[in-house]
């Protein structure tokens, strides 16, 4: 157990390392900004400039307000980053728990290990922080919880889970009615005392934020669109069903397709549903965060598959732990989610003249950017992406690129500044710091495209 812990406290240190890295090099973009906005206004508004209002518009996520405090203990988006490693890691000693009931310390340990070099698990520790990051440690010790028949910290684990999105409540509340039944049959009245709670208590989750939460933070629940969908946005044909069935490669193939040897694999069905009925397939791509709701369960089913194995041939469980050790390695390696070459790099002198002119920047102040700079600026609840409203501040390099900036943001910019309504404060190796000296008529902008941001190029 303690090489457990020792691995999940090695584990949680690369990744806020490898986190650290990330942010020093501005390559977060607008998710940990906007993550770090809601959370920080948690206890007066819980709202961020990103999602245009407050939070529970788009999720049912109370588990931010117990991170709130620790994010005014140390107020820098890092330490989101470093919450999420944290919860990632916790995953693994659970795990080790439930298994070692069933195969000795020899055999359980390097499972835990497994967990924790699992490609959708470290890639997800490595991506944007998410809610759903909370979702395997969560959902790892509700199922031991199960397991051990220890009823109270099974509910308080349930508790934590259905406070993560509103998704878990989904997700819980079919595996609750399934225990259900499955305890009703073999007449386990504390089993199924449990499991209808569980089942009552997500159904209420359910009915309590669509039904009153959401519409009371008006608008329209948007996440709608991934099972409605748009059609452009939609694959069609061979391409579709090729890509979830990639998808369920590298869900299963890691772990040497030995979940389904166990029948706790049916646990992780709701989760896989939710991922592939959906029209967009960022949901089924791996590396992202929606991978949260079904991977404990997967890891439980590995577990108890190997378990089952062993009853006939230890041999056989050994060799099949090296070779899903190897198969997550290969996959981190060859075919990796986690997208190194991409996101990680040397700080250079350019991230060290975007620190400093974002210094220069008032703490409250009205200010747009790209993505990335948003990301460092959203302690500032005013901060924001882009243009789309006249801020006070405008931070604009030129060394960024993209569709939406080059099209939308930079014609509006050079807009403001050519008419002279915006004035550069500073500018150092092709980032300027404009802020706005006068009010900015509407019709400005109705004039931002016919012409190219020619006055913008003697700040490149």
């Amino acid at each position: 157990m303690r090489a457990v812990w020792a691995a999940s406290a090695l584990f949680a240190a690369a990744i806020s390392a490898l986190a650290v890295d990330r942010y020093v090099t501005y390559r977060y973009g607008a998710d940990l900004g906007l993550f770090t906005q809601t959370i920080a206004s948690a206890f007066h508004g819980f709202h961020n400039q990103v999602e245009h209002g407050n939070h529970f518009l788009v999720h049912f996520s109370p588990v931010y307000y117990a991170l709130a405090p620790v994010l005014a203990a140390a107020p820098t988006p890092l330490t989101l980053q470093v919450l999420q490693a944290i919860a990632c890691a916790l995953t693994a000693p659970p795990l080790y728990l439930f298994v070692r009931r069933r195969l000795d310390a020899r055999h359980a340990a390097p499972v835990a290990i497994v967990a924790l070099l699992y490609p959708p698990l470290l890639s997800m520790s490595l991506s944007e922080f998410h809610e759903n990051a909370f979702a395997p440690a969560a959902i790892a010790w509700l199922l031991w919880a199960v397991d051990r028949r220890s009823w109270f910290a099974a509910a308080c684990f349930a508790a934590l889970a259905l406070s993560i999105k509103e998704d878990e409540a989904v997700i819980l509340a079919t595996i609750g009615a399934g225990y259900l039944v499955f305890s009703l049959r073999k007449q386990d009245r504390p089993a199924a005392i449990f499991a209808g709670s569980v089942a009552l208590a997500s159904v209420a989750v359910l009915v309590a934020y669509f039904g009153m939460i959401q519409p009371h933070a008006g608008g329209r629940w948007f996440v709608a669109d991934f099972f409605t969908g748009h059609e452009a946005d939609r694959p069609h044909g061979v391409e579709a069903i090729a890509g979830r069935l990639t998808f369920l490669l590298e869900v299963f193939a890691p772990l040497a397709f030995v979940p389904f040897a166990s029948r706790w694999v049916w646990l992780a069905l709701p989760g896989l549903a939710e991922v592939l009925s959906s029209h967009w397939p960022v949901t089924y791509t791996m590396g992202t965060h929606y991978a949260g709701v079904w991977i404990a369960y997967v890891l439980f089913a590995f577990a108890d598959g190997l378990a089952g194995i062993a009853k006939t041939n230890v041999a056989r469980t050994a060799l099949l732990v090296r070779a899903s050790l190897v198969l997550c390695v290969l996959n981190l390696i060859v075919a990796s989610p986690t997208h190194w070459a991409h996101y990680y790099r040397l700080r250079t002198a350019h991230d060290a003249v975007l620190d400093r002119i974002i210094a220069k920047v008032p703490g409250d102040a009205d200010v747009g950017s790209f993505d990335e700079a948003y990301t460092h600026l959203s302690l500032d609840p005013n901060a924001r992406i882009g243009m789309y409203t006249t801020p006070d501040f405008f931070l604009y390099d030129s060394h960024y690129d993209g569709v939406t900036w080059r099209v939308n943001i930079v014609p509006r910019l050079a807009a403001v500044v050519c008419t002279g309504y915006f004035a550069p404060v500073m500018s150092e190796d092709g980032v300027t710091l404009f802020r706005r000296v006068a009010p900015v008529p509407t019709e400005v902008y109705f004039e931002a495209k016919r012409s190219p941001p020619t006055c913008l190029v003697k700040y490149t």
